[in-house]
């Protein structure tokens, strides 16, 4: 007797899952995601092209214009430098040393605003000729153009660079798990049974094995997050197969403490009769139920023991 199906006709479609993913890794998620943030911004920040422009047009009230030039739109400011006391040399420090210099201009209300963060040699050169224009005559002008220290943006960049690539790999690692698989049953349709013309012949008289409807069978596996289909694969179902069963391994968990033990996952397989395992997912997943519901509803399908 053989099976009434057409070809690729489906069988039977099995749950199997969900999986819950790694949530305790989420907060380090979140550091990671705040930390490429702040390593940007600064890497944004040390990017910026600073000027200066001054003029001092005759018989007029001398004008400046400040210019920050970033991979983000530029902010300028205008001021009367009429308005600027005088212009200071401060030292910049890191650790205690000191590793460059900027100047500081002072209002007369006293307040400072900083500008030209540049090497000690250049700030004090940049601070004198700011000193120099701002007791000079009148058509006098002043140009000075800071540009970023792009040592210091590369080395922040890789920064942040690796940030995201930690946080990407903790968004992966923690949701490898999330999602489950959808399992269909099918005919195989290049396996579909046939009835030669000489058993039809009147009077011929033949002894025709039936193969196992198992046979022409085939498992199409499709990978599902949150209902959407990531990744599809299929495999013929083995002629000899006997059971379906769990297979448990060690999986490897990136982020274990020390001391812990290595968790074991889980997977559904196909025994053959020499022995030989046929994994129908690739990869090992956690959980007890979710494996023991998936494995009796596929052996009931197949029409093998549900031990």
């Amino acid at each position: 007797m053989t099976m009434n199906t057409r070809a690729g006709e489906l069988v039977a479609k099995i749950h199997y899952g969900p999986f819950e993913g790694r949530f305790r890794f989420v907060p380090l998620a979140l550091g990671g995601a705040l930390l490429t943030s702040l390593l940007l911004g600064v890497a944004v920040d040390a990017s910026r092209t600073e000027t200066l422009e001054c003029v001092r047009p005759p018989g007029e009230v001398a004008t400046c214009e400040t210019r920050s030039i970033a991979p983000l739109p530029a902010l300028s400011a205008r001021f009367d430098a009429d308005a600027v006391r005088e212009a200071r040399y401060r030292d910049e420090f890191s650790k205690g040393t000191v590793v460059g210099g900027y100047t500081v201009l002072v209002d007369v209300r006293g307040h400072e605003t900083g500008f030209g963060s540049t090497t000690v040699e250049q700030a004090r050169l940049n601070t004198e000729r700011i000193q120099r224009f701002l007791q000079g005559q009148d058509g006098s002008t002043l140009l000075i153009e800071v540009l970023p220290s792009y040592w210091e943006v590369a080395w922040m960049a890789l920064w942040a660079v690796l940030a995201l690539g930690l946080t990407i790999t903790t968004v992966v690692h923690g949701c490898r798990d999330l999602g489950g698989y959808r399992i269909e049953v099918r005919d195989d349709p290049r396996e579909q049974p046939g009835t030669s013309a000489a058993a039809l012949a009147t009077g011929a008289y033949r002894v025709q094995a039936q193969d196992s409807p198992r046979e022409r069978l085939r498992l199409r596996v499709t990978r599902t997050v949150l209902g959407i289909p990531l990744r599809v694969h299929e495999l013929a179902v083995p002629s000899d197969v006997t059971e379906v069963e769990i297979e448990q391994r060690p999986a490897p968990d990136w982020f274990l403490v020390r001391g812990q033990a290595t968790p074991r996952g889980r997977r559904l397989v196909l025994r053959t009769g020499t022995g030989a395992a046929l994994p129908v997912i690739p990869e090992l997943r956690r959980g007890e139920n979710e494996h023991e519901r998936a494995r009796i509803a596929l052996a009931k399908a197949l029409s093998l023991p549900m031990l």
